[in-house]
């Protein structure tokens, strides 16, 4: 006869039961690091140059609106390093990246507490911007255009690309890495401090860092990757909603 846990769950295997140690290593992990920031950056650079060679003019709406796509789906190149020095190289499944089943309903109130966490850290981190006269990150979503088509457009960014290729990397690759070598707390730490520093606003680097930890703890809680991948999206989608809705009043 079936309890409510397994009647909840997506699959027998239970958060917290001892799990393998992923295959790759310190050197994989820089290696990936590397290979992501080239790709990224040669990404950028051609898109520019595209950019230049087709003469776009950058002030027109539409024009602004495609290199707001191109430039920030960059994002998935984050998946191939994981990929090549991950799965590819030591020749694991997707399960080994945390994409494995995990109970549902834990999964969802864990998920739900961490979208209060995270908006009450962002509540009280922008008071101290406003006391400090912090600086934000930039608003791009002017870039994706006005109405329910640009709302869809930076959605698909910021709440699809974004939480897929950023857990997928700071959490199943990097942290993963990082606790079974150096344990739990130096896995968080590092992979927190080295998400916040990438998002390059030293404004809210304190606030993304934090982030990173309540994600890493979340996939910890849950021994998948889906339920970080779930609430990055729910907040991101969240945050995106809340300022078109505030541009259009």
């Amino acid at each position: 006869m079936r309890n409510a846990e397994s009647e909840g769950s997506l699959s027998n295997h239970e958060p917290g039961a001892e799990r393998e140690p992923v295959p790759w290593g310190l050197r994989d992990m820089v290696s990936a690091g590397l290979m992501g920031v080239a790709l990224m950056g040669a990404g950028l650079l051609a898109v520019l140059a595209a950019a230049l060679l087709m003469g776009l003019d950058v002030e027109n709406p539409q024009n602004q609106t495609l290199l707001a796509f191109a430039m920030l789906g960059l994002e998935a190149l984050l998946i191939p390093p994981v990929w090549w020095w991950g799965m590819r190289k030591h020749g694991t499944p997707p399960a080994t990246l945390g994409l494995r089943p995990t109970p549902w309903l834990r999964s969802l109130l864990y998920v739900g507490l961490g979208l209060v966490a995270i908006l009450a850290l962002n509540a009280g981190w922008s008071v101290v911007m406003e006391r400090y006269g912090l600086v934000g990150q930039p608003d791009i979503l002017p870039l994706f255009g006005e109405g329910f088509a640009g709302l869809l457009g930076a959605l698909l960014v910021a709440a699809i690309v974004a939480p897929v290729a950023e857990e997928l990397f700071f959490r199943g690759f990097l942290y993963a890495g990082l606790r079974d070598r150096w344990g739990p707390a130096a896995g968080v730490a590092v992979s927190s401090l080295l998400f916040g520093m990438v998002h390059l606003t030293p404004g809210v680097m304190v606030p993304i860092a934090l982030m990173g930890a309540m994600f890493a703890w979340l996939y910890e809680a849950t021994d998948s990757l889906w339920p970080p991948i779930l609430l990055h999206a729910m907040y991101n989608g969240l945050a995106v909603v809340i300022m078109y809705v505030a541009e259009g009043l």
